[in-house]
């Protein structure tokens, strides 16, 4: 086995509740512009605990974002702007020593 274990744990898109078509009930949306930060903490906490029962010790977590942006036009003008969203975590271990 190698000494160095990297994972990476994925963020979903948090979620939201929306209208249905002509208003006849809800329905869950991702969020583009939120990662769920709660399904993430419990990512990391899953494979820590995993690495912890495969010998290694965590010496690491990096969170890990991706870039988006958005365009639009207002009253004959445009406008844009850019923004992040944490879209995971890469956890980097160590073998403990025998």
């Amino acid at each position: 086995m190698s000494e160095y274990k990297s994972v990476w744990v994925r963020a979903g898109r948090q979620k939201k509740e929306e209208k249905k078509f002509l208003g006849r009930g809800m329905k869950l949306v991702d969020e583009p512009h939120q990662g769920d930060i709660a399904e993430l903490a419990a990512g990391i906490e899953t494979a820590c605990n995993r690495l912890h029962e495969e010998g290694y010790d965590v010496i690491s977590i990096l969170s890990s974002v991706s870039g988006h942006s958005e365009k639009g036009a207002i009253n004959q003008g445009g406008y844009g702007f850019g923004f992040s969203i944490t879209d995971g975590a890469v956890i980097t271990a160590r073998r403990r020593p025998v």
